[in-house]
């Protein structure tokens, strides 16, 4: 393999000009500079790459926590993120961290010893709850989804007690008065926010929330199936499920149907995220739209004007939403 000595010596320049070639062109001549580039070529010179990163402090990678990469919705957000990074020459490393604290802490790690420049975090957990020492961390920090309120870092999200007062709001106009809950994991902000935003939404027709209507459990299919299995088996008289996310709500959809309940006629089942398998339900999922590829842009943005040395402007950033109505939600005969 081709040394920089090789290079420097077909190129006619000193091993620094060599170094400097790759580290900071700009302060060659174009002619050494294409000397120097010519001469690397031909012999398949390859730069030490950890060499340049201790120089320049800066590997052009953003390390993502995710914390469930098999959640389709967080999918669709590292699409956009991936679309930014590489319209800005980054590349991404991707952390399935299971919402595991000490993965996140290696992360953060990882940016402290320049093994990546910045972190992106699509968990809840704020970067104040990574530090494993007294004094706080300037690493480069995006937050986006779940995020605490008056961190001081970019974040972006979008209003989930809006969203759910206002997909709440549609199945009461509709009618429904005896609604189910399936929410998230109890000790989520998310969960918290749209559980917040439906009892807004009771308050405003005049409807008593009721805590036994709420069932709580993973955010996922499976999830959505059991805990629709528990809350139907004890409210019969349910004429709609207001669920926390579509995956939640698919999940509900099989056990209904295995009930032998008739959707929409008899229950009426609500989503939230519009994930493309939403579509596809029998019957396809009312529900409310959450950009999340338009999240991972603007999070990859807010990341590359810090690593410019950049003022981010407004850095809490909140993306509007939307309900999306298809046929899975009935309005009651009576109403």
């Amino acid at each position: 393999m081709a040394q920089i000595r090789d290079v420097s010596k077909r190129a006619g320049v000193s091993p620094a000009t060599v170094s400097r070639a790759f580290s900071d062109p700009s302060k060659l001549s174009k002619d050494t500079l294409k000397r120097v580039l010519k001469a690397a070529e031909e012999l398949n010179y390859k730069p030490n790459s950890l060499a340049q990163v201790f120089r320049v402090k800066r590997t052009n990678t953003v390390l993502v926590l995710v914390p469930d990469i098999a959640n389709v919705l967080f999918a669709r957000v590292l699409s956009g993120i991936e679309r930014i990074a590489a319209e800005n020459n980054y590349l991404l490393l991707v952390s399935d961290t299971k919402d595991d604290i000490a993965l996140e802490r290696a992360g953060l790690e990882m940016v402290e010893t320049l093994r990546a420049d910045g972190i992106i975090q699509l968990g809840e957990r704020p970067l104040g709850d990574l530090h494993t020492h007294p004094e706080p961390s300037k690493v480069p920090f995006v937050h986006a989804f779940d995020t605490p309120d008056a961190v001081p870092y970019p974040t972006v999200r979008i209003n989930n007690v809006a969203a759910a007062d206002a997909m709440a709001s549609y199945l009461l106009a509709l009618g429904h008065r005896r609604i189910g809950v399936l929410a998230g994991l109890k000790d989520r902000i998310v969960t918290r926010e749209r559980l917040r935003g439906f009892r807004q939404a009771l308050d405003s027709f005049g409807v008593p929330f009721e805590e036994s209507l709420v069932e709580y459990g993973p955010y996922s299919m499976a999830g959505g199936a059991q805990s629709a299995l528990r809350l139907l088996s004890r409210n019969r008289d349910l004429t709609a499920l207001f669920t926390m996310s579509d995956e939640i709500a698919i999940g509900a959809v099989r056990t209904a149907m295995d009930l032998g309940l008739d959707l929409p006629a008899n229950l009426s089942i609500t989503g939230f995220d519009n994930i493309e398998f939403g579509k596809f339900c029998t019957p396809p999922l009312t529900t409310v739209m959450q950009p999340a590829e338009r999240i991972g842009e603007v999070a990859m943005t807010l990341m590359c004007n810090l690593l410019a040395g950049e003022t981010t402007g407004d850095a809490q950033q909140t993306l509007a939403t939307e309900l999306v109505i298809r046929s899975s939600a009935k309005r009651l005969a009576q109403a």
